[in-house]
């Protein structure tokens, strides 16, 4: 029997505990403010967030007047998703594989892919399923919103070994391996926690910009658009992710 994809599992409390911290508030805002204004977004535009996660985006989505929904294959996330949505009456959540997207097309205004999530699938035949997902469910004129980490940013610093240690305590190490042929980079994480042990490891497919591009295309979008930073800067090999807007 073959294992199981690493992403059927990873994204369980441990990887939220590793990962919180990582997105406060106000960080999480910033990236909102920025996803309305490259998107457009009118006040009641229908928006699916997918994967969402937490759902950090979706809720304040909703929040800003969006119809908001979240979409997730970890039931541990989406858990933890539902009740920041008490205050947010318009955001919802589904669980589901975004390469079969529950959704009838043509019913969204406007689809996030977002914290290079792309990637997890490490090949082009899925990562295009999913495209075509989300182009399917867009209206005509919707627009895909794909944010992620680039092969040319990532490869001026690869760290093969790191450590850091996060405001409640908890010391992670990690130990990476990149595979060029492939374009995959393997990390394998320890983190301590007082008498608390973990290990968790996962993959990533890291494209270059142009390999982004050409992927988008292939899923049926003719119109995009690249950018640098959430405040619609034009995007450089430098910047340290890759907001795509396409149509």
């Amino acid at each position: 029997m073959s294992r199981a994809p690493w992403w059927r599992s990873y994204f369980d409390d441990d990887f939220y505990h590793l990962h919180e911290s990582f997105f406060p508030e106000i960080r999480n805002r910033r990236e909102v403010a920025g996803i309305i204004e490259l998107l457009a977004l009118p006040v009641g535009a229908r928006v699916l967030d997918a994967p969402c996660g937490w759902g950090r985006h979706t809720v304040l989505l909703a929040e800003a007047g969006c119809a908001a929904v979240g979409a997730d294959l970890s039931f541990t996330l989406l858990h933890r998703a539902t009740p920041l949505a008490a205050n947010a009456a318009a955001a919802r959540y589904t669980a589901c594989d975004i390469r079969a997207l529950p959704f009838r097309a043509g019913c969204f205004d406007a689809v996030l892919n977002v914290f290079t999530s792309l990637g997890l699938f490490l090949n082009d035949a899925d990562d295009l399923t999913a495209l075509r997902e989300a182009h399917r469910v867009l209206r005509p004129g919707g627009r895909l919103l794909l944010e992620t980490m680039h092969r040319d940013d990532v490869m001026r610093a690869y760290a093969e070994r790191d450590e850091w240690t996060l405001p409640d305590g908890t010391e992670v190490r990690a130990r990476r391996r990149f595979d060029a042929v492939a374009g995959v980079s393997h990390e394998r994480l320890r983190w301590r926690r007082g008498a608390q042990r973990g290990r968790k490891a996962h993959a990533l497919r890291l494209r270059t910009a142009t390999e982004v591009d050409a992927l988008l295309r292939a899923a049926g979008f003719q119109q995009v658009r690249h950018y640098g930073g959430w405040n619609g800067r034009p995007f450089s090999y430098r910047d340290e992710s890759l907001i795509a807007v396409a149509g």
